[in-house]
């Protein structure tokens, strides 16, 4: 436990009809929520009422704000009540933030499910929701799937143009609707990060390398991916460490803000060493990390095409993996225990590209790997309208403090 007290959180607790809240003698009733405990599962504890999450404002930032639920259930806890005195509504808030979402939702993907001769054999189970996406675990009789639903129809056209041409390299796609930004996707096993044999982590790059050579550019670019070939890559990143007060924005320190500033003439000699090698830019799966990869009935195989690119030099996918697979807080990966980690990894990728003799190249290109993915979320991120006052996803301050520690090794 973290030692600091618990949240009182206000509660807006929606009737499954979305059309009437809980209130407690016409007040929201009142939570305390522990830190760094699930809210939807003190609701369960304290209330007794199973409910689907919608939105907690800030809570599990420890900002405060008032929590949403959808109950599960009509039966009103005592002492509460239903009431049609309705709170002002979340501004800015996605599809499935919103009351009366969840069984709508549910309603269409049993539909769904008929149309492909299959039917829930039990209640999905919620796994995340943000500003960005939600997922459920869906069980099917042949299997666990997720459900996966964002904002727009980019990621589900990606992932159905993947799963139609590269079928070896992700999970088994049951289902893609680009029109409502949903994906089901079968389990494709384990998380890789949890995985302690050597050959799922060879076996992971060498299909990552895959996924670069063998995707099809036109047709990515078609489903919506951005293109980050190496000299738009060199010139945001060039960009972005010129700009001071964007990077104190991050909430970088000073010396960091330095360091990165200081690095400018090294990402140039690297990104002139990385043209002259001759590695074309090619697709990315763009958020390559051991957590993106799963290793199970096909092997090792990616999933999450979110940040999927349509060309960038492959060495931005690469150190991207390796700098979160090896960054010393990661010791604990069980993998991590096993001898020549590293010049395992980047001699499997390497390898099927055809280039092992790139191996110091590599490893002096994962600050600018970091670098890349901090350009992009700055472009995603540094002007975010999100649902939570006063917070935005912190994906480039991230990154870009990754870079300033590989700066230092390299050093």
């Amino acid at each position: 436990m973290s030692g600091l007290p618990p949240l009182s959180c206000e509660v807006v607790l929606w009737h499954p009809d979305g059309r009437r809240v809980l209130r407690r003698g016409g007040a929201l009733p009142v939570l305390d929520v522990p830190r760094g405990a699930d809210p939807a599962g003190v609701v369960l504890e304290v209330w007794g009422l199973p409910v689907w999450p919608l939105h907690d404002l800030g809570a599990r930032f420890g900002l405060g704000g008032t929590v949403q639920f959808q109950a599960r259930t009509g039966e009103a806890p005592g002492g509460m009540a239903w009431s049609p005195v309705l709170p002002e509504p979340v501004p800015g808030a996605r599809p499935w933030q919103r009351p009366g979402w969840p069984a709508r939702t549910l309603a269409w993907l049993d539909t769904e499910l008929a149309a492909c001769g299959q039917v829930r054999s039990g209640p999905p189970t919620f796994v995340s929701m943000h500003d960005l996406n939600t997922v459920w675990e869906v069980p099917l009789a042949t299997g666990p799937a997720f459900l996966k639903i964002s904002e727009g129809g980019r990621e589900a056209a990606v992932t159905a143009e993947v799963a139609r041409t590269l079928p070896d390299l992700a999970p088994p796609l049951l289902g893609s609707w680009p029109e409502v930004g949903a994906q089901l996707v079968a389990s494709g096993g384990q998380l890789l990060d949890g995985v302690p044999d050597l050959e799922a982590w060879t076996q992971a790059l060498t299909r990552l390398a895959d996924v670069q050579r063998r995707a099809d550019p036109v047709a990515l670019a078609a489903a919506g991916c951005s293109a980050w070939p190496l000299d738009r890559t060199g010139e945001a990143v060039l960009d972005l460490l010129g700009d001071a007060a964007t990077l104190r924005g991050w909430g970088l320190p000073a010396a960091e803000v330095d360091a990165l500033r200081g690095a400018r003439p090294r990402v140039r000699a690297l990104l002139r060493d990385l043209a002259a090698h001759g590695l074309p830019d090619r697709p990315a799966h763009g958020d390559a990390h051991p957590r993106n990869a799963l290793r199970g009935a096909r092997g090792s195989v990616w999933f999450d095409w979110s940040e999927a690119a349509s060309a960038a030099h492959p060495f931005m996918d690469a150190g991207w993996f390796l700098a979160f697979a090896l960054h010393p807080q990661r010791g604990g990966l069980p993998v991590r225990s096993l001898a020549g980690l590293d010049t395992a990894l980047a001699g499997a990728f390497l390898g099927s590209w055809g280039c092992p003799d790139a191996t110091p190249l590599l490893w002096r290109a994962l600050p600018l790997a970091l670098l890349h993915r901090a350009a992009a979320y700055d472009r995603q991120f540094r002007d975010w309208a999100g649902t939570v006052p006063g917070w935005r996803p912190l994906y480039t301050r991230f990154a870009l403090r990754q870079a300033v520690g590989e700066l230092g090794r390299l050093d």
